[in-house]
């Protein structure tokens, strides 16, 4: 298991570091592909609880939230709240076809709450990129996510001993997860200084650095028990099987969409 983790690690990683690097539409392509499958996956995990969400309507959902960013004038809210009414047709329908047991309101509110979460987490992401200085922002909170997952992970297994919500999820351990902050935030403090002083980044120094490290290591684990949860609600252990040795896409981007968000919002404030 552990070596199929890394073997697609280095296959995949160097593929999104330069598409990172490229930035422009190659990145928005990716980030937007990614999203896509991961609500696909979110559809059919749910379709194991007799949920028949529209798959091509969460789809739909998550590209207009994400080309919402990109939206060159007007507000852009407007057109994603009128996608959202209309998004109830469907569920509307549905009731009146299977009568009384098609639970129309919650098929709409799990419609809306897996689009928005993915939409809004890629749009996050974009808005990042697309930022002043977006290109090393961005690579340092996505470091900041795998390297505190990794430790995480490999401090969880060895000494993890007290657990967070075992009900929910068994393998998150609070030692775990003291070393995922601790990382984290030493990692955004050592690459903010040292990236203000080797590539001259105005934006980037030791403060900010720890700030990003900190907030997103502390709270992007959220992203990661939300997922968990609806994985432990409908019988699944991984989301899919698309990437070998790490689940399906939603599996990786669980942690990284809120970490987005996260960013965005800390960016915002010194930038």
């Amino acid at each position: 298991m552990l070596k199929t983790r890394v073997i697609s690690a280095v296959v995949l990683l160097p593929i999104v570091l330069v598409i990172l690097y490229l930035g422009g539409w190659p990145y928005e392509a990716l980030v937007g592909l990614a999203t896509v499958l991961a609500g696909y996956e979110y559809v059919q995990m749910l379709a194991r609880r007799g949920y028949e969400l529209h798959t091509w309507l969460v789809m739909a959902l998550i590209i207009a939230w994400e080309i919402g960013e990109l939206w060159p004038a007007g507000d852009p809210w407007v057109p994603m709240v009128l996608f959202m009414v209309v998004g109830a047709f469907p569920a509307l329908v549905r009731s009146q076809r299977d009568g009384e047991g098609s639970l129309p309101v919650e098929h709409w509110a799990l419609m809306l709450a897996g689009s928005s979460y993915l939409g809004l987490g890629g749009r996050a992401l974009i808005h990042l990129r697309r930022a002043p200085d977006g290109l090393w922002w961005t690579f340092l909170t996505c470091l900041i996510v795998w390297v505190g997952d990794s430790a995480a992970y490999f401090v969880g297994r060895r000494w993890g001993r007290h657990k967070i919500a075992p009900r929910i999820s068994p393998g998150k351990s609070w030692e775990g997860y003291l070393a995922q902050v601790l990382a984290g935030t030493l990692l955004g403090g050592g690459l903010g200084a040292l990236g203000a002083s080797l590539v001259h980044v105005p934006s980037l120094a030791l403060a900010p650095g720890l700030g990003l490290g900190f907030l997103v290591s502390l709270l992007c684990p959220g992203g990661d028990f939300l997922v968990s949860m609806i994985k432990r609600e409908v019988g699944v252990k991984d989301t899919g099987a698309l990437i070998p040795g790490h689940g399906g896409m939603l599996d990786r981007l669980d942690s990284l969409l809120w970490a987005g968000v996260l960013a965005s919002l800390l960016v915002g404030l010194i930038v």
